[in-house]
């Protein structure tokens, strides 16, 4: 299976403030670093990090989700938030960076996890959004003109090639979690543990919700970042993450 590497896991830098929830979702914009000679790992993750929030003073890394050569996948933003790297887009988008240059050529390994990501993001949302290059809706040349005519073509992969991020028990393992939850809401006052609080934890800390530790305890701090995130989405702040907050977190 394909490594996917959470915020916590590339050590990524907490927003000063929470980002935006993202209420609408459209569409699906590809796009590639730039970088020539971009080393996969972690490291170069960290360094575009630090110049979307150092030098361009961002919130933190613009992309919602980025893959390297390796095909190993990166949360940005995750999937909830709403990115920085589509002018005039992001509210309505979310982002996939390939985080080498998409002009000269894409290993089958990242061509190969960009596909089950879109292919993963397209579940979710009835297999109704639409793919577009950034070039589609600015004026650049991002994602590369090899990246950009692979999607085109209708992102096909090698014969030999095969899913190595097994997208379907990933989403079956949030959705088999929400039908508990929606029986039984993780509270404070149910002193609710587990996995489940852990992935609500990690998910809206990675928003900028402050919740604590991701131990799986929902504490007071839970409780709060929880709050936070419900009255940023319209939802009653009382601090229950019970079906209707499990579906606005993982939609």
């Amino acid at each position: 299976m394909r490594t996917v590497i959470n915020r916590s896991g590339w050590n990524a830098t907490p927003p000063q403030k929470p980002f935006t929830v993202r209420r609408r979702t459209n569409g699906i914009v590809l796009h590639h670093s730039g970088v020539r000679k971009a080393q996969p790992g972690p490291a170069q993750i960290k360094s575009f990090e630090q110049y979307h929030m150092r030098v361009r003073g961002w919130r933190g890394i613009a992309y919602n989700w980025l893959v390297d050569a390796d095909g190993v996948v990166y949360e940005g933003r995750g999937r909830g938030a709403v990115g920085g790297a589509t002018r005039g887009w992001n509210s309505q988008t979310i982002s996939i960076c390939y985080t080498g240059w998409g002009s000269g050529e894409v290993p089958e390994r990242a061509l190969d996890s960009i596909a089950g990501l879109i292919s993963s993001i397209q579940s979710q949302y009835g297999n109704r959004l639409w793919v577009k290059g950034h070039r589609d809706l600015a004026s650049t040349s991002c994602p590369g003109t090899t990246l950009y005519h692979w999607m085109q073509s209708g992102m096909e992969l090698k014969q030999d090639s095969s899913p190595e991020i097994d997208w379907v028990a990933l989403r079956n393992y949030i959705d088999a979690l929400g039908r508990k939850v929606a029986l039984k809401p993780l509270s404070r006052r149910r002193r609710s543990r587990g996995q489940a609080v852990r992935l609500v934890q990690r998910h809206l800390n990675g928003l900028g919700f402050e919740c604590g530790p991701v131990d799986g305890v929902y504490g007071r701090m839970t409780v709060d970042g929880v709050k936070a995130y419900q009255r940023s989405v319209g939802l009653k702040p009382d601090g229950v993450v019970g079906k209707h907050t499990w579906s606005r977190m993982f939609l």
